[in-house]
């Protein structure tokens, strides 16, 4: 998937989860840090804020902020069928299927 299609993702989420910007860094600080920091919280919120417009913002990231959502309470009660997809590399799959795998799921998420 691609930033944007995962900066969407969190959008919707976080619409739907009731959940505000600031709301949100808040679930996040905690969960990276284990602290409750108002002050540091509230420059977390403006950096999502930041990040989920930015064309640049690594994936990585996105993946992390999905992740904490998914780990709401609310969020199995939206019953929105989406599994968090993960890529577990296999051995019985070459480099060149890999690649190819890949490419085809790039466009299908277009």
């Amino acid at each position: 998937m691609g930033t944007e299609v995962k900066q969407k993702q969190i959008k919707e989420l976080l619409q739907k989860l009731n959940l505000s910007i600031n709301n949100f860094a808040e679930l996040v600080y905690e969960a990276l840090y284990g602290d409750d920091d108002k002050k540091e919280e509230k420059k977390l919120a403006e950096n999502i804020k930041k990040q989920l417009q930015r064309k640049t913002t690594k994936e990585e990231v996105l993946d992390s902020y999905l992740d904490i959502l998914a780990e709401q309470p609310s969020y199995e009660g939206l019953n929105l069928d989406k599994v968090r997809s993960k890529y577990v590399n296999h051995s019985c799959l070459s480099d060149e299927v890999t690649i190819s795998l890949t490419a085809l799921s790039s466009e299908l998420d277009s």
